[in-house]
């Protein structure tokens, strides 16, 4: 079975898509299909040993969203001639490369998935135009969201819409702790977090919410706070926790890969992510696999994997995050519980059971485009 995985960006741009969309490939070639990649985004014909498709298009400056019709045209063409057998489409809030791979998989009657990665509040007339458009909800496309909060949002806004959850995997067995158990008194409570460093991702609010909590224990324990990634906010970053009182005991890291994210995992104590704005968290469950308690926001789709009172907690805003801090800071016997709880890994995210996912929408995909409804439309 040959598989394209359509999308608007794949590496070497890097995002939470595009590492997504790689191990995808990675996890279905390793049980025989024929996965390949599908883009506009420019760069190599081979990404670790995943076939990529590059489509030539002018973007839109600074964006690198595809806005050449000629470039769409010549996408369906690719599908068409290159013997798919399946099209799963990824998008984004404004994705015209995956929404034309979904309708030319739908006008070639091949079984076409179409999941969505990012909150879609603001996609919201767009989605209920589209539907208008091109009937998402006709059966033509098998319609999948990240997060069952997404799945919410998508069903909202299209009418009529069934709207299934295709969530992200990970490697278990590379982010287990062997053997580190969390749940020791310390002197010093070490706090970790993954994510680039942009405004959407709300770093200044987790800086705010990390110099409360740090008043509020009173240096017993110590706080420090490690940030790995990098961004256009990193400066800023720095001048604010320095205003804030906070500049020695916050650590920005840089990018690291992710055998360095699971290094530093291990010599922390809580993993925090403090943006609403994320339809799914994968740096959230990268370290709730590697055994860290989470704080993140309720508002975001990390409630599907984060059970609050049981592996961390879900606050509802970033006040309620800094009490959060300095409450599992102080209190050593719920960080212990925490790490009692959180050597039961997430196995329903492990790459396994999330590629037999993805094979049973492909099914269900093909049933229905061979169905009653589809003969009839012959």
């Amino acid at each position: 079975m040959r598989v394209a995985l359509a999308s608007d960006w794949f590496l070497p741009r890097t995002g939470g898509i595009e590492l997504h969309l790689r191990d995808l490939a990675l996890a279905l070639r390793a049980r025989g299909v024929d996965a390949r990649v599908v883009t506009t985004s420019p760069g190599a014909a081979e990404i670790d040993g995943v076939p990529v498709h590059r489509v030539r298009s002018a973007t839109l400056p600074g964006t690198g969203v595809a806005m050449s019709p000629r470039a769409l045209a010549r996408l369906g063409t690719l599908l068409r001639d290159e013997g798919f057998d399946v099209v799963h489409a990824h998008a984004s809030i404004v994705s015209p490369v995956a929404y034309a791979a979904a309708m030319t998989g739908a006008r070639l009657r091949l079984p076409t998935v179409l999941t969505f990665h990012s909150m879609l509040h603001r996609a919201s007339l767009l989605l209920g135009a589209s539907e208008a458009l091109f009937g998402w909800a006709a059966g033509r496309v098998l319609l999948t969201a990240v997060s069952g909060l997404v799945a919410e949002q998508a069903a909202r806004w299209i009418p009529n819409a069934s709207v299934g959850v295709l969530p992200n995997g990970v490697d278990i067995s590379f982010w287990r702790h062997d053997g580190v158990f969390r749940g020791h008194a310390r002197d010093e409570v070490v706090l970790a977090t993954a994510m680039r460093l942009t405004r959407k991702k709300r770093p200044f609010e987790l800086l705010r919410a990390f110099a409360a909590a740090s008043r509020f224990v009173a240096g017993a324990p110590r706080l420090r706070l490690i940030v790995a990634g990098d961004g256009p906010a990193r400066a800023a970053m720095e001048r604010t926790a320095a205003d804030l009182g906070v500049r020695d005991a916050v650590e920005l890291t840089g990018q690291l890969d992710r055998a360095a994210l699971r290094a530093l995992y291990r010599r922390s104590d809580l993993f925090v992510l403090p943006s609403e704005r994320e339809s799914f968290g994968i740096a959230a469950l990268e370290a709730r696999a590697a055994g860290l308690p989470v704080l993140a926001m309720l508002e975001s789709g990390t409630r599907d994997f984060i059970a609050p009172g049981v592996n961390g907690l879900l606050a509802r805003d970033h006040a309620e995050l800094g009490r959060f801090m300095g409450r599992v800071a102080l209190d050593q016997p719920l960080r212990r519980f925490f790490a009692v709880r959180n050597e039961s890994p997430p196995h329903a995210y492990d790459w396994p059971t999330v590629v037999e996912q993805h094979l049973c929408c492909y099914a269900t995909a093909a049933a229905l485009r061979n169905g009653p409804d589809a003969s009839s439309q012959r």
